[in-house]
Protein backbone atom coordinates (compact mmCIF):
# COMPACT_ATOMS: atom_id res chain seq x y z
CA UNK A 1 0.00 0.00 0.00
CA UNK A 2 1.43 3.46 -0.90
CA UNK A 3 3.17 5.35 1.88
CA UNK A 4 0.72 8.22 1.63
CA UNK A 5 -1.96 5.86 2.95
CA UNK A 6 -2.28 5.71 6.69
CA UNK A 7 -5.12 3.79 8.28
CA UNK A 8 -6.63 4.49 11.66
CA UNK A 9 -8.95 2.28 13.66
CA UNK A 10 -12.32 4.01 13.69
CA UNK A 11 -14.61 3.99 16.69
CA UNK A 12 -16.52 0.74 16.95
CA UNK A 13 -20.15 0.83 15.92
CA UNK A 14 -22.60 1.46 18.70
CA UNK A 15 -24.37 -1.26 20.41
CA UNK A 16 -27.58 -0.77 22.12
CA UNK A 17 -30.10 -2.61 24.11
CA UNK A 18 -32.91 -1.00 26.01
CA UNK A 19 -31.61 -2.31 29.32
CA UNK A 20 -27.92 -1.66 28.73
CA UNK A 21 -24.94 -3.82 29.80
CA UNK A 22 -25.17 -5.73 33.07
CA UNK A 23 -22.31 -6.50 35.47
CA UNK A 24 -21.64 -9.97 36.93
CA UNK A 25 -23.44 -9.00 40.15
CA UNK A 26 -26.60 -8.13 38.19
CA UNK A 27 -26.18 -4.35 38.55
CA UNK A 28 -26.47 -2.26 35.38
CA UNK A 29 -23.09 -0.95 34.27
CA UNK A 30 -22.50 2.56 33.02
CA UNK A 31 -22.56 2.52 29.21
CA UNK A 32 -19.26 3.07 27.44
CA UNK A 33 -19.13 5.66 24.66
CA UNK A 34 -16.56 6.35 21.95
CA UNK A 35 -15.93 9.90 20.74
CA UNK A 36 -14.59 10.15 17.19
CA UNK A 37 -12.71 13.41 16.62
CA UNK A 38 -11.88 15.49 13.56
CA UNK A 39 -8.22 15.06 14.51
CA UNK A 40 -8.53 11.35 13.77
CA UNK A 41 -8.44 10.07 17.35
CA UNK A 42 -11.00 8.10 19.35
CA UNK A 43 -11.60 8.55 23.09
CA UNK A 44 -13.53 5.94 25.05
CA UNK A 45 -15.14 5.84 28.46
CA UNK A 46 -18.08 7.07 30.48
CA UNK A 47 -19.82 10.11 29.01
CA UNK A 48 -19.49 12.80 31.68
CA UNK A 49 -20.73 16.00 30.04
CA UNK A 50 -22.16 17.55 26.88
CA UNK A 51 -22.22 21.32 26.50
CA UNK A 52 -24.37 23.44 24.22
CA UNK A 53 -21.37 24.13 21.95
CA UNK A 54 -21.25 20.31 21.37
CA UNK A 55 -18.07 19.90 23.43
CA UNK A 56 -17.92 16.73 25.54
CA UNK A 57 -16.03 15.15 28.42
CA UNK A 58 -15.55 11.41 28.40
CA UNK A 59 -13.49 8.96 30.46
CA UNK A 60 -12.78 8.10 34.07
CA UNK A 61 -12.78 10.62 36.90
CA UNK A 62 -13.40 14.10 35.56
CA UNK A 63 -12.98 12.79 32.02
CA UNK A 64 -11.08 14.21 29.04
CA UNK A 65 -12.56 17.32 27.37
CA UNK A 66 -13.04 17.46 23.60
CA UNK A 67 -13.94 20.80 22.01
CA UNK A 68 -17.15 20.97 20.02
CA UNK A 69 -15.42 21.79 16.73
CA UNK A 70 -13.38 18.59 17.12
CA UNK A 71 -16.30 16.22 17.76
CA UNK A 72 -17.63 14.15 14.84
CA UNK A 73 -19.74 11.60 16.72
CA UNK A 74 -20.38 10.14 20.16
CA UNK A 75 -21.44 6.50 20.03
CA UNK A 76 -22.17 3.62 22.32
CA UNK A 77 -19.26 1.22 22.12
CA UNK A 78 -20.82 -1.76 23.88
CA UNK A 79 -23.68 -2.55 21.46
CA UNK A 80 -24.61 -2.12 17.73
CA UNK A 81 -26.64 0.71 16.20
CA UNK A 82 -30.31 -0.32 16.35
CA UNK A 83 -32.52 -1.09 13.35
CA UNK A 84 -34.79 1.66 12.07
CA UNK A 85 -38.36 1.60 13.46
CA UNK A 86 -40.79 -0.81 11.79
CA UNK A 87 -43.94 -0.14 13.84
CA UNK A 88 -46.08 3.02 13.88
CA UNK A 89 -43.78 5.93 13.07
CA UNK A 90 -43.33 9.12 11.08
CA UNK A 91 -40.65 9.40 8.41
CA UNK A 92 -39.65 13.05 8.29
CA UNK A 93 -38.43 14.83 5.17
CA UNK A 94 -34.99 15.28 6.77
CA UNK A 95 -34.56 11.51 7.30
CA UNK A 96 -35.60 11.38 10.97
CA UNK A 97 -37.67 8.39 12.14
CA UNK A 98 -40.14 9.15 14.92
CA UNK A 99 -42.18 6.41 16.66
CA UNK A 100 -45.48 7.70 18.03
CA UNK A 101 -48.56 6.94 20.08
CA UNK A 102 -51.91 8.72 20.03
CA UNK A 103 -51.38 10.47 16.69
CA UNK A 104 -53.93 13.01 15.51
CA UNK A 105 -54.05 15.95 13.12
CA UNK A 106 -54.57 19.37 14.74
CA UNK A 107 -54.65 22.16 12.17
CA UNK A 108 -51.42 21.92 10.18
CA UNK A 109 -49.59 19.82 12.78
CA UNK A 110 -49.50 16.23 13.92
CA UNK A 111 -49.89 15.85 17.66
CA UNK A 112 -48.55 12.69 19.30
CA UNK A 113 -46.83 11.21 22.34
CA UNK A 114 -43.33 9.81 22.71
CA UNK A 115 -41.77 8.92 26.10
CA UNK A 116 -38.64 11.03 25.45
CA UNK A 117 -40.44 14.15 24.17
CA UNK A 118 -42.23 16.76 26.29
CA UNK A 119 -42.02 14.48 29.35
CA UNK A 120 -44.30 11.97 27.63
CA UNK A 121 -47.06 14.54 27.12
CA UNK A 122 -48.35 15.83 23.79
CA UNK A 123 -45.70 16.93 21.29
CA UNK A 124 -46.30 18.23 17.77
CA UNK A 125 -44.55 18.30 14.40
CA UNK A 126 -45.56 20.32 11.32
CA UNK A 127 -47.45 18.33 8.71
CA UNK A 128 -45.09 19.71 6.04
CA UNK A 129 -42.11 18.12 7.82
CA UNK A 130 -43.55 14.60 7.44
CA UNK A 131 -42.83 12.52 4.36
CA UNK A 132 -44.62 9.29 5.30
CA UNK A 133 -46.95 8.19 8.10
CA UNK A 134 -46.34 4.47 8.43
CA UNK A 135 -48.67 2.12 10.28
CA UNK A 136 -48.34 -1.30 8.61
CA UNK A 137 -47.46 -2.80 5.26
CA UNK A 138 -50.38 -3.37 2.88
CA UNK A 139 -51.56 -6.96 2.59
CA UNK A 140 -49.41 -9.17 0.36
CA UNK A 141 -46.46 -6.74 0.54
CA UNK A 142 -43.31 -8.81 0.03
CA UNK A 143 -40.78 -6.24 1.28
CA UNK A 144 -42.04 -3.60 3.72
CA UNK A 145 -38.57 -2.11 4.28
CA UNK A 146 -38.05 -1.51 0.58
CA UNK A 147 -41.52 0.00 0.28
CA UNK A 148 -40.85 2.47 3.11
CA UNK A 149 -37.62 3.58 1.48
CA UNK A 150 -39.27 3.99 -1.91
CA UNK A 151 -42.08 6.07 -0.43
CA UNK A 152 -39.58 8.32 1.34
CA UNK A 153 -37.61 8.85 -1.90
CA UNK A 154 -40.51 9.34 -4.34
CA UNK A 155 -42.01 12.69 -5.32
CA UNK A 156 -45.78 13.34 -5.18
CA UNK A 157 -48.08 16.27 -5.94
CA UNK A 158 -50.87 14.99 -3.67
CA UNK A 159 -51.25 13.12 -0.40
CA UNK A 160 -51.60 9.39 -1.05
CA UNK A 161 -53.44 7.11 1.36
CA UNK A 162 -52.98 3.36 0.97
CA UNK A 163 -55.38 0.97 2.68
CA UNK A 164 -54.32 -2.41 4.01
CA UNK A 165 -56.10 -4.12 1.12
CA UNK A 166 -53.97 -2.15 -1.34
CA UNK A 167 -56.59 0.38 -2.46
CA UNK A 168 -55.19 3.90 -2.93
CA UNK A 169 -56.77 7.34 -2.51
CA UNK A 170 -55.04 10.53 -3.70
CA UNK A 171 -56.04 13.99 -2.49
CA UNK A 172 -55.51 16.13 0.61
CA UNK A 173 -55.43 14.88 4.20
CA UNK A 174 -58.03 16.85 6.19
CA UNK A 175 -58.40 14.90 9.42
CA UNK A 176 -56.88 12.09 11.50
CA UNK A 177 -57.53 10.76 14.99
CA UNK A 178 -57.50 7.43 16.83
CA UNK A 179 -60.61 6.32 14.93
CA UNK A 180 -60.59 7.69 11.37
CA UNK A 181 -58.65 9.30 8.57
CA UNK A 182 -60.35 11.90 6.37
CA UNK A 183 -59.26 12.87 2.86
CA UNK A 184 -60.58 15.33 0.34
CA UNK A 185 -60.61 13.42 -2.95
CA UNK A 186 -61.82 15.27 -6.05
CA UNK A 187 -63.69 17.81 -3.86
CA UNK A 188 -65.42 15.05 -1.89
CA UNK A 189 -64.75 14.09 1.73
CA UNK A 190 -63.79 10.44 2.15
CA UNK A 191 -63.45 8.77 5.57
CA UNK A 192 -61.55 5.55 6.31
CA UNK A 193 -61.30 3.70 9.65
CA UNK A 194 -57.76 3.95 11.02
CA UNK A 195 -57.60 0.16 11.33
CA UNK A 196 -57.89 -0.14 7.56
CA UNK A 197 -55.03 2.28 6.80
CA UNK A 198 -51.54 1.04 5.93
CA UNK A 199 -49.72 4.32 5.29
CA UNK A 200 -50.07 7.90 4.07
CA UNK A 201 -47.37 9.36 1.79
CA UNK A 202 -47.53 13.15 1.69
CA UNK A 203 -47.26 15.76 -1.04
CA UNK A 204 -43.54 16.37 -1.51
CA UNK A 205 -44.05 19.74 -3.19
CA UNK A 206 -44.98 21.14 0.24
CA UNK A 207 -42.18 19.39 2.15
CA UNK A 208 -40.05 21.22 4.73
CA UNK A 209 -36.84 19.44 5.75
CA UNK A 210 -36.41 21.69 8.84
CA UNK A 211 -32.67 21.85 8.23
CA UNK A 212 -30.79 24.16 10.65
CA UNK A 213 -28.22 26.59 9.27
CA UNK A 214 -25.42 25.70 11.68
CA UNK A 215 -24.12 22.57 13.36
CA UNK A 216 -26.80 20.18 14.56
CA UNK A 217 -26.91 16.60 15.79
CA UNK A 218 -28.87 13.45 15.09
CA UNK A 219 -29.81 11.51 18.18
CA UNK A 220 -30.18 7.74 17.76
CA UNK A 221 -32.14 6.08 20.55
CA UNK A 222 -31.66 2.51 21.68
CA UNK A 223 -33.89 -0.32 20.62
CA UNK A 224 -37.00 -0.70 22.75
CA UNK A 225 -40.30 -2.53 22.51
CA UNK A 226 -42.27 -0.44 20.00
CA UNK A 227 -40.73 3.03 20.29
CA UNK A 228 -37.00 2.28 19.98
CA UNK A 229 -34.52 2.90 17.20
CA UNK A 230 -35.85 6.40 16.59
CA UNK A 231 -33.74 9.10 14.96
CA UNK A 232 -34.21 12.75 15.96
CA UNK A 233 -32.35 15.82 14.72
CA UNK A 234 -31.51 18.27 17.51
CA UNK A 235 -30.71 21.97 17.24
CA UNK A 236 -29.25 21.94 20.76
CA UNK A 237 -28.43 19.46 23.50
CA UNK A 238 -26.63 19.25 26.82
CA UNK A 239 -25.83 16.91 29.69
CA UNK A 240 -24.45 18.24 32.96
CA UNK A 241 -24.99 15.31 35.31
CA UNK A 242 -23.50 12.45 33.30
CA UNK A 243 -26.88 10.73 33.33
CA UNK A 244 -29.46 12.54 31.20
CA UNK A 245 -29.32 14.24 27.80
CA UNK A 246 -31.70 17.14 27.26
CA UNK A 247 -32.24 19.19 24.15
CA UNK A 248 -34.57 20.55 21.49
CA UNK A 249 -35.61 18.90 18.23
CA UNK A 250 -35.65 20.72 14.89
CA UNK A 251 -39.45 20.88 15.23
CA UNK A 252 -39.25 22.49 18.66
CA UNK A 253 -40.06 19.59 21.00
CA UNK A 254 -38.11 19.23 24.25
CA UNK A 255 -36.07 16.03 24.58
CA UNK A 256 -35.11 14.30 27.79
CA UNK A 257 -33.51 10.87 27.57
CA UNK A 258 -31.19 8.91 29.90
CA UNK A 259 -27.71 8.40 28.45
CA UNK A 260 -28.34 4.68 28.89
CA UNK A 261 -30.96 4.99 26.15
CA UNK A 262 -28.69 6.95 23.79
CA UNK A 263 -27.10 4.94 21.00
CA UNK A 264 -25.41 7.79 19.17
CA UNK A 265 -25.13 11.53 18.75
CA UNK A 266 -23.71 12.36 15.31
CA UNK A 267 -22.85 15.96 14.39
CA UNK A 268 -23.76 17.33 10.96
CA UNK A 269 -22.67 20.47 9.10
CA UNK A 270 -19.52 20.73 11.19
CA UNK A 271 -16.01 19.46 10.44
CA UNK A 272 -17.30 16.40 8.60
CA UNK A 273 -18.95 16.39 5.17
CA UNK A 274 -20.76 13.13 4.37
CA UNK A 275 -20.39 11.85 0.83
CA UNK A 276 -24.12 11.15 0.72
CA UNK A 277 -24.73 14.91 1.11
CA UNK A 278 -22.58 15.75 -1.93
CA UNK A 279 -23.32 15.49 -5.63
CA UNK A 280 -20.91 13.00 -7.25
CA UNK A 281 -18.74 14.29 -10.07
CA UNK A 282 -18.93 11.05 -12.03
CA UNK A 283 -20.35 7.53 -11.86
CA UNK A 284 -19.02 4.71 -14.03
CA UNK A 285 -20.68 1.29 -14.09
CA UNK A 286 -19.54 -1.78 -16.03
CA UNK A 287 -21.98 -4.73 -15.81
CA UNK A 288 -20.84 -8.33 -15.58
CA UNK A 289 -23.69 -9.39 -17.87
CA UNK A 290 -26.78 -7.26 -18.47
CA UNK A 291 -27.72 -6.08 -14.99
CA UNK A 292 -27.79 -2.37 -14.17
CA UNK A 293 -26.98 -1.08 -10.68
CA UNK A 294 -27.13 2.65 -9.89
CA UNK A 295 -25.34 3.86 -6.76
CA UNK A 296 -27.46 4.51 -3.65
CA UNK A 297 -27.27 7.19 -0.96
CA UNK A 298 -28.22 6.45 2.66
CA UNK A 299 -29.57 3.05 1.56
CA UNK A 300 -28.04 -0.02 -0.04
CA UNK A 301 -28.22 -0.56 -3.79
CA UNK A 302 -30.95 -3.20 -3.33
CA UNK A 303 -33.23 -0.58 -1.75
CA UNK A 304 -32.83 -1.69 1.87
CA UNK A 305 -31.35 -0.11 5.00
CA UNK A 306 -27.58 0.14 5.38
CA UNK A 307 -26.52 -2.88 7.46
CA UNK A 308 -22.91 -3.52 8.36
CA UNK A 309 -21.10 -5.06 11.32
CA UNK A 310 -24.32 -5.73 13.21
CA UNK A 311 -25.45 -2.09 13.01
CA UNK A 312 -27.95 -0.16 10.91
CA UNK A 313 -26.53 3.14 9.68
CA UNK A 314 -28.25 6.37 8.64
CA UNK A 315 -25.53 7.79 6.38
CA UNK A 316 -23.49 6.16 3.67
CA UNK A 317 -22.98 5.25 0.02
CA UNK A 318 -23.67 1.84 -1.52
CA UNK A 319 -22.16 0.44 -4.72
CA UNK A 320 -22.32 -2.79 -6.73
CA UNK A 321 -19.54 -4.35 -8.74
CA UNK A 322 -18.13 -3.08 -11.02
CA UNK A 323 -18.57 0.62 -10.32
CA UNK A 324 -16.60 3.77 -9.61
CA UNK A 325 -18.05 6.81 -7.86
CA UNK A 326 -16.00 10.03 -7.91
CA UNK A 327 -16.26 13.25 -5.92
CA UNK A 328 -14.54 16.59 -6.33
CA UNK A 329 -12.43 17.21 -3.24
CA UNK A 330 -10.76 20.37 -4.52
CA UNK A 331 -7.90 20.08 -2.03
CA UNK A 332 -10.25 21.25 0.73
CA UNK A 333 -10.08 18.16 2.96
CA UNK A 334 -7.45 16.48 5.09
CA UNK A 335 -8.87 12.97 5.51
CA UNK A 336 -11.43 10.52 4.19
CA UNK A 337 -12.83 7.90 6.52
CA UNK A 338 -15.50 5.21 6.41
CA UNK A 339 -16.41 1.68 7.35
CA UNK A 340 -16.70 -0.56 4.29
CA UNK A 341 -18.06 -4.06 3.88
CA UNK A 342 -20.60 -6.32 2.19
CA UNK A 343 -24.18 -5.66 3.24
CA UNK A 344 -25.33 -8.14 5.88
CA UNK A 345 -28.65 -8.80 4.16
CA UNK A 346 -27.99 -8.44 0.43
CA UNK A 347 -24.25 -9.09 0.25
CA UNK A 348 -23.85 -12.33 2.21
CA UNK A 349 -22.46 -14.31 -0.74
CA UNK A 350 -20.50 -11.46 -2.29
CA UNK A 351 -16.79 -11.27 -3.02
CA UNK A 352 -15.25 -7.99 -4.18
CA UNK A 353 -12.13 -5.87 -4.39
CA UNK A 354 -12.55 -2.33 -3.07
CA UNK A 355 -10.32 0.63 -3.78
CA UNK A 356 -10.04 4.23 -2.64
CA UNK A 357 -8.27 6.38 -5.22
CA UNK A 358 -6.96 9.92 -4.85
CA UNK A 359 -6.38 11.62 -8.20
CA UNK A 360 -6.14 8.14 -9.71
CA UNK A 361 -3.65 6.74 -7.17
CA UNK A 362 -4.82 3.80 -5.06
CA UNK A 363 -4.66 4.55 -1.33
CA UNK A 364 -6.63 1.42 -0.40
CA UNK A 365 -6.78 -1.77 -2.45
CA UNK A 366 -8.08 -4.96 -0.82
CA UNK A 367 -10.40 -7.91 -1.25
CA UNK A 368 -13.55 -8.26 0.86
CA UNK A 369 -15.91 -11.09 1.70
CA UNK A 370 -18.65 -11.41 4.31
CA UNK A 371 -16.11 -12.72 6.82
CA UNK A 372 -14.29 -9.36 6.85
CA UNK A 373 -17.27 -7.57 8.41
CA UNK A 374 -16.92 -3.80 8.70
CA UNK A 375 -13.42 -2.68 7.67
CA UNK A 376 -12.28 0.75 8.95
CA UNK A 377 -10.64 3.10 6.44
CA UNK A 378 -9.00 6.45 7.14
CA UNK A 379 -6.64 8.00 4.59
CA UNK A 380 -4.99 11.38 4.25
CA UNK A 381 -6.19 13.33 1.21
CA UNK A 382 -4.60 16.75 1.70
CA UNK A 383 -4.24 18.43 -1.69
CA UNK A 384 -6.31 15.75 -3.46
CA UNK A 385 -8.56 17.08 -6.23
CA UNK A 386 -10.71 13.99 -6.86
CA UNK A 387 -11.63 11.09 -4.59
CA UNK A 388 -12.96 7.84 -6.09
CA UNK A 389 -14.58 4.81 -4.48
CA UNK A 390 -14.35 1.64 -6.56
CA UNK A 391 -15.95 -1.79 -6.19
CA UNK A 392 -14.48 -4.39 -8.56
CA UNK A 393 -15.51 -7.99 -9.26
CA UNK A 394 -14.22 -10.68 -6.94
CA UNK A 395 -14.14 -14.46 -7.08
CA UNK A 396 -17.90 -14.83 -7.46
CA UNK A 397 -18.41 -12.61 -10.50
CA UNK A 398 -21.11 -10.07 -9.49
CA UNK A 399 -23.24 -12.30 -7.23
CA UNK A 400 -24.50 -10.29 -4.21
CA UNK A 401 -21.70 -7.74 -4.56
CA UNK A 402 -23.59 -5.15 -2.48
CA UNK A 403 -20.97 -2.99 -0.77
CA UNK A 404 -21.77 -0.34 1.84
CA UNK A 405 -19.46 2.57 2.65
CA UNK A 406 -21.08 3.75 5.91
CA UNK A 407 -20.13 6.91 7.80
CA UNK A 408 -18.29 7.87 4.60
CA UNK A 409 -17.12 11.40 5.30
CA UNK A 410 -14.55 14.01 4.32
CA UNK A 411 -12.88 15.92 7.14
CA UNK A 412 -12.32 19.59 6.48
CA UNK A 413 -8.84 21.09 6.66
Amino acid sequence: MPTRCRSYLLAASLVLTSAGPVAADGEAKEPVFAVRTAAGTTLEGTWRELKRDWSVRVGEGEGTPVSGNNVLAVRRKDAPLPPLPVYDHLLLANGDRLPFKGLRLVGEKFQFRHPSLEAGKAASVPLAAVSVLWLIAPDKTLDAEKLRRRLAADTRDRDTLCLRNGDVLAGVLTGLDENNVEMEVEKKQVKAPIGQVAYIAFNTELADALRPKGVYARLVMTEGQRDGGGRLSLTSASCSDGETLTGTTVFGARVRVPLREVAALDLYQGQAVHLSDLKPAKYDYRPFLDATWPYALNANVAGHDLRLGGSTYDKGVSLHSHSRLSYRAGGAYRRFEALVGLDERDGREGSVRVRVLADGEALVDRELTRRDGAVPIAVKIEGVRELTLEVDFGAGADVQDVVNWVDARLIRR
